[in-house]
């Protein structure tokens, strides 16, 4: 199989970027991946590990030889990082990111990129609620979506060179409008994840016993609560970023709790065990 990119550059090479570089590579898809980053000792240690083959810690001409250049940052810096790196990029590049989080990034981009070079929003659904290359993996985009978020202007060739990318590091592509990304992942992913922290942070409040709660906790308290070890910094610029279709999800779920407070003080028997039934079913399902 052919190489797609001769050279690619990866802002952020964290547990997302690293993983893309490594995976990348392992499959002959690109020639050379080259990190991108402020922490310069950072970028040294994933070359050393053998994650990037090269580093900059600096905007400059040497990004005009990039084919791909793949934004791995946080949601909130990735506009603003396209927006700087716009004039050291050579005409025809393409340019894609894996935010969690993609119509304001989308309509941002759009709003300055030349037709010169082509933009394609991009959002793997992959990951852990570990951070950092340390725990990257080449398998890690495996049997896992990868969205896409073309729009009207978007370069035919560069969407289906980025299809391709996510392709052959074992992805399943799908293209969405930006708007029903946002919505579906403000519902599976973003609404989890508030509701974890809320969680752990309500039970941190109680007192009055004498032992740790936490130490009386089962598997499933694990099980649900793992993602609240998820990076702070991220899941704040996500909330954010994404405000308003999570809180419209937080209302829902809100809404669905009162619910199921209210059976409890009635106790409505029939009403609990349907809508535990539901759920288990569509878990039975799922398996």
């Amino acid at each position: 199989m052919t190489m797609l990119f001769q050279r690619m550059a990866i802002a952020g090479v964290g547990l997302i970027g690293g993983s893309l570089a490594q995976a990348v590579k392992e499959r002959k898809v690109v020639g050379e991946v080259v990190g991108v980053g402020r922490n310069e000792e950072r970028l040294k240690r994933a070359f050393e590990a053998g994650i990037i083959d090269s580093y900059t810690t600096r905007m400059n001409d040497s990004l005009g030889t990039v084919d791909l250049m793949v934004i791995a940052t946080p949601v909130c810096m990735i506009a603003d990082l396209v927006e700087t790196m716009v004039p050291f990029l050579k005409e025809g590049t393409v340019i894609t990111d894996v935010g969690s989080v993609k119509k304001e990034i989308v309509e941002q981009v759009e709003g300055f990129i030349p037709d010169t070079l082509h933009f394609v929003g991009g959002h793997p659904i992959a990951g852990t609620e570990n951070s950092g290359f340390e725990h990257s993996c080449s398998t890690l985009f495996e049997d896992r979506k990868c969205i896409l978020t073309p729009v009207e202007s978007t370069n035919q060739q560069a969407l289906k060179q980025v299809q391709e990318l996510w392709s052959r590091v074992g992805s399943n592509v799908v293209c969405l409008h930006c708007n029903e990304h946002d919505e579906i992942l403000a519902a599976v992913s973003h609404l989890p994840h508030m509701v974890a922290y809320g969680m752990v942070n309500c039970l941190l409040t109680i007192e009055g016993f004498e032992e740790n709660i936490f130490s009386f906790s089962a598997g499933g308290f694990k099980d649900f609560t793992r993602i609240a070890g998820s990076d702070p910094a991220m899941w704040r610029d996500i909330a954010l970023m994404n405000r308003d279709k999570l809180l419209l999800m937080i209302k829902r779920f809100q809404s669905y709790l009162d619910e199921l407070k209210e059976a409890i003080e009635q106790r409505d028997s029939e009403k609990l065990f349907s809508e535990f039934q539901k759920s288990r079913t569509f878990k039975q399902l799922m398996k």
